[in-house]
């Protein structure tokens, strides 16, 4: 088999808040097709929430937008006039040709991987997570490199047998298995009114009426009567990643901080100019509130009342901004982190048996975070646009 070159010398797009519409962004504007991440983000179902625990769980999953994972990418590209097709395989082989021969069409790849077999993010083994989507935009079997845009400022490289891994992974949740999309840009971005109209509303639905009693507004009541339990239910260092899970969900998870929030406001901002209407920049402010109340709660769950944790959450921070700003050194540096976060989360699971005001405190910052999203959604609903 001749060993091949695929690099697509024009592709030039990096850098992005959520990994999902970082990846669709990117594949948009080498088309020369522009739309802010913010308005594929709103498009696709916005903001959300779901609390996600099962037996085979160590910790619950704390989820911050709307829609399923491949349902998010399906309904933006629909409302922009393009079309996302779903291609999966159970061979890694067939799926690693699958790639090749996009790149070799000219298309840049939106694939989905597991993060633990990315050494660039620099994560535990055990830290599998196969929802997370990047863009392939080269391969070179002669260096043995995959080009992938992710969420940082530079392009990044994995070895293709690491790529094989990450793509063909079956480890919960949300496993990868050598799924990507294809997708069919339209020459044009057509009206968006409509569409923007819709996508509001099936975010309010979901929060304000959801089909389960885990999800949306009423899965945030759930959470704050489950949040007291969490030291019976969760023992030692489990109960601490629930705590460090929490606070990763909310805030340098790829959701641009405040659990999306942020993201959402300036969604509603630049649809308010579309649709001429103030009502929805009204909303935005409190969305805005409402991002303040969510990196309240993820600051709760590390405080500055316990040394260890305090400190661990700046150090995420720090390996956060590290990873996006893809300057020299990046892996080794964030490498150094984690072995200091892991001496400091030993000592804190010690801490937190002693500590017994951390649950109340978090469970206060959610009812008061609740209390402000009840406000946003039902304004956005009387919001005249539907």
């Amino acid at each position: 088999m001749d060993i091949e070159k695929i690099i697509l010398e024009n592709f030039n797009c990096f850098g992005g808040k959520h990994c999902q519409t970082t990846a669709l962004k990117s594949i948009l504007e080498y088309h020369n097709l522009n739309l802010s991440e913010e308005m594929l983000f709103g498009l696709g179902g916005g903001v959300g929430f779901i609390y996600w625990h099962t037996k085979k769980m160590p910790a619950p999953f704390i989820g911050c937008r709307n829609s399923k994972v491949d349902e998010f990418v399906v309904k933006i590209c629909k409302r922009i006039g393009a079309e996302a097709i779903l291609w999966q395989t159970g061979n890694a082989e067939k799926s690693y040709e699958e790639v090749k021969k996009l790149l070799r069409s000219g298309e840049p790849v939106y694939v989905f991987v597991d993060m633990a077999y990315l050494p660039y993010m620099a994560l535990p083994s055990e830290a599998h997570f196969g929802g997370h989507a990047v863009t392939v935009f080269g391969i070179d079997e002669q260096e043995n490199k995959v080009y992938i845009a992710d969420r940082g400022k530079k392009a990044v490289f994995v070895s293709i047998g690491d790529f094989k891994k990450a793509r063909s992974s079956k480890f919960p949740p949300f496993p990868a298995k050598n799924k990507l999309f294809k997708i069919k840009c339209p020459p044009i971005i057509p009206d968006l009114k409509e569409c923007i109209k819709n996508g509001i509303k099936e975010c309010c639905d979901a929060m304000i009426n959801p089909p389960i009693k885990n999800i949306g507004l009423s899965g945030m009541q759930k959470w704050v009567g489950l949040i007291p339990k969490w030291n019976e239910q969760f023992k030692g260092m489990n109960l601490l990643e629930c705590l460090l899970n929490t606070f990763i969900y909310i805030e340098i998870g790829g959701t641009g901080g405040g659990a999306f929030r942020p993201m959402y406001a300036k969604f509603l901002r630049e649809s308010a100019e579309i649709l001429n209407s103030p009502k929805l920049s009204e909303v935005a402010e409190i969305f805005e509130k409402s991002s303040v109340k969510w990196t309240e709660i993820a600051s709760a769950t590390l405080p500055d009342e316990i040394p260890e944790l305090r400190k661990t959450r700046e150090l995420l921070f720090q390996k956060n901004k590290i990873f996006e700003e893809q300057e020299p050194d990046t892996i080794e540096k964030m490498k150094k982190i984690n072995i200091e976060i892991n001496g400091l989360t030993k000592k804190a699971v010690n801490c937190l048996r002693e500590n017994h005001s951390l649950l109340v405190n978090l469970q206060q910052k959610i009812l008061d975070c609740y209390e402000t999203e009840k406000q946003a959604f039902l304004l956005l609903s009387k919001s005249n646009i539907f």
